[in-house]
């Protein structure tokens, strides 16, 4: 699938030292990444002209570290999303995966590990999009736009 921008996209994909020795093909996530979330903007952030977006691949140790520090929880999650800066059409943020939450949640679902993790961008920028997954109804209509998303970037997952 071509890249379709309306914004400009300034992507970063990164992976800790832990993560990047347990899964060394990390790399080739990245066009894939990168595809996910930009589709997203291009459907539901219209109003961005210029994102800088990072991703940063962790293991689940790393992750839940960063859950309980940054943000007081004290469990283990796939995915953080940040918000570090809106104004206007100018927007920055970060997503946090966990590259071993993404591996089982692969294997529980029977799905591959690319499709996961496009998955886990997807979820990402939903939320920078204002979905919220905290309600039923939230987490039905997030899913509904996931598999939507999923079916766009479709080949290879």
């Amino acid at each position: 699938m071509a890249l379709r921008f309306k914004a400009k996209l300034e992507f970063s994909c990164t992976a800790s030292k832990s993560a990047a020795k347990k899964y060394p093909q990390w790399k080739e996530y990245t066009p894939l990444l990168k595809i996910a979330s930009n589709e997203v903007i291009v459907a539901e952030l219209p109003e961005i002209r210029k994102m800088k977006l990072g991703i940063v691949l962790l293991s689940d140790e790393e992750l839940l570290e960063m859950n309980r520090n940054v943000l007081g929880h004290d469990f283990y999650t796939d995915i953080l999303t940040f918000e570090i800066e809106r104004k206007g059409t100018e927007l920055e943020a970060e997503l946090y995966f966990s590259l071993d939450r993404a591996q089982e949640n692969a294997l529980r679902y029977k799905v591959s590990l690319r499709n996961e993790l496009a998955r886990l961008a997807i979820h990402g920028m939903l939320h920078l999009a204002e979905y919220d997954d905290k309600t039923s109804e939230g987490k039905r209509k997030m899913r509904e736009k996931e598999q939507e998303f999923i079916d766009m970037v479709g080949a290879g997952l």
